[in-house]
């Protein structure tokens, strides 16, 4: 899924928006198709920010996450528990009807992944104390570091040595709480499949579910969130 933002060409009217917005220099190239001008997407190029996606007038773009598999998953009896990103509550009227809903598709057990974000601010002081560090490159944000892998690598170096609130939250739930089903992230980042997948992060995270394709499923299956019990956030 290294495709993860998708074009429709017949949609596309070669505005260039995408072009003059885009961060990334040439991950998006205009063409001419049978006369038309058009944008196709390098891949290789692209950094996964979904701002694109913003400032596309025509509908042209989309993208894919992993809802669809979660929910087939699920459907299949995998055992799974989620991780979710404080713009829950904002993204749905009451994220406890929410949970209510996916515990009762199948989700164990739902977490708040701000408390990732708290062993993250302990281990940034503890190694910026411990290795004497005078500058570092945050990286809660994949885009970010796609960047700078794929465009500035001479900074990598300067990368802060402590993975994202969400790995954090990932690895101090596998490593000292033992939870043995696999990991879905509820945010609103599309970025994300990148540091899921990336070679680093030891298949930590299963699955990225972004709120966007969430509340479509939800619509599209016309699923009442009213209907269940509200769920809050496990201890």
């Amino acid at each position: 899924m290294s495709t993860i933002i998708q074009m429709d060409e017949e949609k596309c009217v070669g505005c260039n928006k995408c072009i003059l917005g885009c961060p990334a220099e040439l991950a998006n190239v205009a063409f001419v198709q049978d006369g038309k001008n058009k944008v196709k997407i390098d891949h290789d190029r692209c950094i996964h920010c979904g701002h694109c996606l913003d400032i596309c007038d025509h509908g042209a773009r989309d993208y894919l996450d992993d809802t669809e598999r979660f929910f087939a998953d699920l459907k299949q009896g995998v055992k799974i528990s989620i991780v979710a990103a404080p713009a829950i509550r904002y993204n749905f009227a009451d994220y406890r009807k929410l949970f209510g809903f996916l515990t009762a598709q199948g989700v164990n057990l739902c977490y708040d992944v701000s408390f990732g974000a708290d062993i993250t601010t302990w281990a940034y002081l503890k190694a910026i104390k411990e290795n004497n560090l005078q500058s570092i490159i945050s990286q809660p944000c994949p885009a970010v570091v796609n960047y700078i892998e794929k465009y500035i690598p001479e900074l990598i170096s300067s990368l802060a040595p402590i993975h994202s609130p969400t790995l954090c939250m990932a690895v101090y739930l596998k490593k000292y709480r033992k939870v043995p089903e696999k990991l879905a992230f509820l945010s609103p980042c599309i970025g994300k499949f990148s540091e899921f997948n990336d070679r680093n992060t030891a298949d930590l995270v299963s699955y990225n579910v972004t709120y966007r394709k969430l509340k479509e499923y939800i619509e599209n299956n016309r699923i009442n969130l009213d209907g269940f019990p509200a769920v809050d956030f496990a201890d």
